[in-house]
């Protein structure tokens, strides 16, 4: 299993809609890698990220993750494989503020094995995740996560991507709000993970800057059909 995603003959369109349709011949990313795809606003970056991760379903084609079909999944099947395989990361990083930063990284172990694993598993690997983002253990216990500073929010961001030890994490246009400061840190930490983790990363954004922090780069232009 050389690829991490492979994307065949994809075909989607928005019900009743013929203005917008993406259509992909193919597309691969190799397992391990750092890629990022570039593309206007508009282009169809998030809809893509969305069909990945299984939230949307295409007309046709295929969208292979971990030698799996997903799209072929049901919709359980489809949820438990997305918890269980997959790491998102949301543009305006979703956090729910009136929940602790612990309870924000754990939320996606409510959807796979935690009730299985000892919850003491979850709660020691998500302190020690924070350990390597120098995220200290008490940010992580207190009350609400609207106190976090913006860094400690990008922090817990990508902690609760990776809790669940995903196969691939896809990431869209996380730094687009950020000034070029915070956009250095949240890359350098993003990437360092997924390379200490050993985890896919495929992130979508419109700002070709970025380049030099991923293995490779895509544009979504030109591989999408006309």
């Amino acid at each position: 299993m050389n690829n991490a995603l492979e994307i065949k003959n994809l075909l989607f369109k928005w019900n009743n809609q013929d203005n917008f349709s993406l259509k992909i011949k193919n597309l691969s990313i190799k397992r391990n890698k750092k890629v990022i795809m570039f593309g206007e606003s508009g282009s169809g970056k998030s809809t893509l990220l969305n069909l990945i991760s299984g939230i949307m379903s295409p007309i046709s084609g295929t969208i292979i993750i971990k030698d799996t079909i997903t799209n072929n999944l049901s919709s359980n099947k489809k949820d438990a494989f997305r918890a269980n395989n997959i790491g998102v990361i949301f543009q305006q990083l979703n956090l729910l503020d009136y929940i602790s930063p612990i309870n924000n990284i754990l939320l996606p172990c409510f959807f796979t094995n935690f009730k299985k694993k000892n919850k003491n598993y979850f709660y020691n690997r998500a302190f020690n995740l924070a350990s390597k983002l120098d995220l200290k253990k008490n940010i992580l216990l207190q009350r609400n996560s609207s106190q976090l500073s913006l860094g400690q929010k990008q922090r817990v961001a990508i902690i609760r991507a990776v809790i669940n030890k995903p196969f691939l994490i896809v990431a869209d246009e996380p730094t687009s709000a950020l000034d070029n400061r915070n956009k250095e840190n949240f890359l350098n930490l993003l990437v360092n993970i997924c390379e200490t983790e050993k985890i896919t990363l495929l992130m979508v954004s419109h700002d070709t800057s970025l380049k030099k922090y991923f293995d490779s780069n895509i544009t979504l232009e030109r591989i999408v059909k006309k």
